[in-house]
């Protein structure tokens, strides 16, 4: 290798083999010529010789890298790809000779005006029936992106910000560009690379993808386009009719608002009904794009009726656009592509708003420029009837308002409280932010847009309901198509999605999150408190059980000693009453005055009485005294 700083080797990495790659793909083995335009050094020459057995011919401005190839073995030119006569002298080049292919690598950033030779590319590829290959840095590399956003421009001797660059293209700027001389892209190889050389310093805050800021802005780059990390565009270019540049300035000629109303054809009337309130409203400063989202031909049929039921200052505005592929969001996205207003807003077809709906968004739209615009909405408990065999919708309970009143991004984190046609958002999030709504999502498509938005460019509040969502008890809705288990799921995704990166918070959110915060703090206090009161409770009820275990012992061995006590006093009554028994049943006899007496006192009395008689008393004092003891031992 030459000491030459644009002296790189081709690789199947970077632009050289990406270009010899799309040549390869498009282009046939040939005897014709390649122009390599921009030629520098040559260094696809051998390989693309190798591959096609095309005649290479290099074009540069510099006669030193033309004289380097001649002395290689090449046929080179050294031509100004400035000037405006660049078609005839790369015409004077072939020399009738016929044109096999062109490539143009890291030669248009280096260019005063490229107009000229785009131009000279689109007539003789059509000529010729044949392409061209150009590769051109990305000045909108998400390393160039963080850095002037923090006010540093780098450039550099070679790469991304080379200091001899003359026009920096980003991937629209360098369409425009193609398409003003006649061309187009019809197939790209870009060179990606997650850090390009602008990645520096190494431990710069926002470029590490690690710290918060840069995982941010990283993350916002990615969501926009696919090109955040496209070093170089390299792509295959092919003639077509010139069309002129767009305008920066983007006249305002469409309406204010843009109304995406999607719909199947299953709710006749619930659809006329929707209709009716857009037909009422005060400010006609609207479209309403209707999306028949795959319906039949029968439901075509009829949704094409309603309309032409319309008045015709009303239908003049409205435009129906078919659509057979796709799940809930992909209608949004197909009628956002083709809205024309500077705002849009989504109303379903069974909702309906107030006269002053379209007219309130317009009045505040120069209050806060770019912002989401939010107001109220009424939920009502709905259900379809018949009256004289027409259908119509019937309020079950008077209106609601339970949706919160201010929007909350970390409130809205944890659950939707703002129904599709409760906000209006700026156009510039799809046209200038790449914001789409997710097709992959069978529901809460809408939430998690408005997160995403919301988070870009913030919440306008309007306090005043001009919308009523009705909410269908008996009759079938999205909140029935779809189980439980799905909806479960599509929160899941929206909160994993959140989950996965940095969040950014309006200013004045902070405060009612410290406000919460602090909330929260108190009633963990509390709860703090609570579960050492229950703690103590606890230890209470366990002392408590302990104590009653004990007493419940000692009572059921009381209630033992007791039945055991009463069985005893009843085996004592029964000796008793046994002993009692036993008594001589005239014991008071020897007590009588008749025996003592001096009439009886005969010597017979004294022999039917003798002495011995007085023995069973004796023995009686000798069993009561043996039968106390019997009950002390008993009792005690």
């Amino acid at each position: 290798m030459s000491d030459h700083k644009y002296d790189n080797a081709v690789g199947p990495y970077n632009a050289y083999g990406h270009c010899l790659e799309l040549l390869g793909r498009h282009t046939a083995p040939s005897d014709g010529v390649h122009l390599d335009l921009a030629c520098g050094l040559g260094p696809i020459a051998e390989p693309l010789i190798a591959s096609h057995g095309v005649h290479y011919v290099g074009v540069d401005y510099d006669p030193d890298t033309v004289k380097t190839l001649k002395e290689r073995g090449f046929e080179a030119h050294a031509l100004d790809l400035n000037s405006p006569e660049v078609e005839q002298d790369l015409r004077r080049v072939l020399d009738g000779r016929k044109l096999a292919s062109i490539s143009m690598l890291d030669g248009l950033e280096h260019l005063v005006e490229g107009y000229h030779v785009l131009a000279a590319i689109s007539v003789l590829l059509a000529e010729h029936r044949t392409l061209c290959v150009l590769s051109v840095p990305n000045v909108t590399h998400v390393d160039i992106g963080i850095k002037t956003l923090l006010g540093k421009w780098d450039y550099t001797e070679t790469g991304l910000l080379d200091r001899t660059h003359y026009h920096l293209y980003s991937a629209p700027s360098l369409e425009d560009a193609l398409s003003e001389a006649g061309l187009a892209k019809v197939a790209d190889y870009d060179v990606v690379m997650a850090e390009s050389d602008q990645h520096f310093p190494p431990d710069h805050g926002a470029l590490r993808r690690a710290t918060p800021l840069g995982h941010y802005l990283r993350t916002l780059r990615e969501s926009i386009d696919a090109h955040g990390y496209t070093n170089q565009f390299v792509w295959a270019v092919a003639p077509t009719a010139a069309m002129p540049g767009r305008d920066l300035a983007l006249a305002d000629e469409g309406p204010f608002l843009s109304v995406i109303m999607r719909t199947q054809g299953r709710r006749d009337q619930e659809l006329r009904e929707a209709l009716l309130s857009l037909a009422a409203q005060s400010s006609t400063n609207f479209e309403l794009l209707l999306v028949a989202h795959r319906t039949t031909v029968a439901q075509q049929i009829q949704v094409e009726r309603v309309i032409a039921d319309q008045p015709q200052e009303f239908r003049d505005r409205i435009r129906l656009l078919l659509l057979d592929t796709g799940r809930r969001a992909a209608p949004l996205n197909h009628a956002m592509r083709h809205a024309r207003g500077r705002y849009l807003v989504i109303l379903d077809d069974d909702d309906i708003v107030l006269e002053g709906w379209v007219a309130t968004f317009e009045g505040h739209e120069q209050v806060q420029p770019g912002r989401i615009m939010r107001v109220q909405a009424a939920v009502h408990d709905v259900a379809r009837t018949e009256v004289r065999g027409l259908t119509g919708v019937r309020g079950i309970e008077s209106p609601r308002t339970p949706y919160a009143a201010t929007f909350s991004l970390t409130d809205h984190i944890a659950t939707n409280q703002s129904p599709t046609h409760t906000w209006a958002f700026p156009v510039t999030l799809h046209r200038d932010f790449g914001m789409v709504f997710d097709e992959t999502m069978t529901t809460t498509e809408d939430w998690e847009f408005l997160i995403r938005a919301a988070e870009v460019v913030g919440v306008q509040d309007i306090p005043t309901v001009l919308a009523i969502y009705q909410w269908w008890v008996s009759h079938e809705s999205s909140r029935t198509q779809h189980d439980e288990d799905d909806w479960r799921q599509n929160h899941s995704e929206v909160h994993r999605r959140l989950d996965r990166k940095p969040l950014l918070l309006p200013a004045a959110e902070t405060r009612a999150l410290r406000a919460r915060l602090r909330r929260l703090d108190e009633l963990e206090n509390v709860l703090a408190e609570h579960a050492e009161l229950r703690a103590q409770l606890a230890t209470l009820e366990r002392e408590s059980r302990a104590d009653f275990d004990t007493l419940q012992g000692e009572a059921f061995d009381l209630l033992g000693q007791l039945r055991r006590e009463r069985q005893r006093t009843a085996i004592l009554r029964k000796r008793i009453h046994k002993l009692r028994s036993k008594l001589p049943e005239g014991g008071k006899q020897g007590g009588s005055k008749t025996g003592g007496s001096k009439q009886g006192g005969s010597k017979q009395a004294s022999t039917r009485v003798p002495p011995a008689r007085k023995a069973p008393v004796a023995e009686q004092a000798s069993i009561f005294r043996r039968a106390g003891r019997s009950i002390k031992r008993a009792l005690s």
